[in-house]
């Protein structure tokens, strides 16, 4: 038998749309809120080049894309929600009425921890399915992003 020269064979797995999920770590940069809008922006932006990678990867895109502009929504009506609350609330006159805008303060301050855990535990199941193969549909996403006709 003749010995073998070169490179062995090699066969690339194929794509599961894992990058989809992992760009939503992005939103971990330490810039309060925009960091979210950025991961939000970069995981609906990168459905195109994943969708022409196979149907799990399409998959994976479509639903990571989805729960990035989800993540987006919230976190604009969270911080829009508590940028007209709070002068709304101060301008209430009154005893009774004192300490409103540390209770909006707080109210925002929770609810975008509970954005960013729920984005934590979405994204880390995401990335896990996706490496193994599986779609992950995310139960939170809202569809903005619907199955395309073929």
């Amino acid at each position: 038998m003749a010995p073998q020269y070169g490179y062995p064979a090699y066969s690339q797995p194929p794509a599961s749309g894992t990058v989809s999920w992992a760009m939503g770590f992005l939103s971990y940069i330490p810039i309060p809120y925009v960091s979210f809008l950025i991961a939000g922006i970069v995981m609906a932006a990168v459905y195109p080049s994943q969708r022409r990678k196979g149907p799990v990867a399409a998959e994976n895109a479509r639903f990571a894309a989805n729960w990035g502009l989800t993540v987006i929504l919230a976190v604009v009506v969270l911080v829009g929600s508590g940028i007209v609350l709070g002068p709304v609330l101060d301008s209430i006159d009154g005893p009774e009425n004192e300490g409103l805008v540390g209770v909006s303060i707080a109210l925002l301050l929770v609810s975008s921890f509970g954005i960013g855990i729920t984005h934590l535990v979405m994204i880390i199941i995401g990335v896990v399915r996706a490496g193994k193969a599986e779609v992950f549909r995310c139960p939170l996403a809202i569809r903005f992003i619907r199955t395309p006709h073929r």
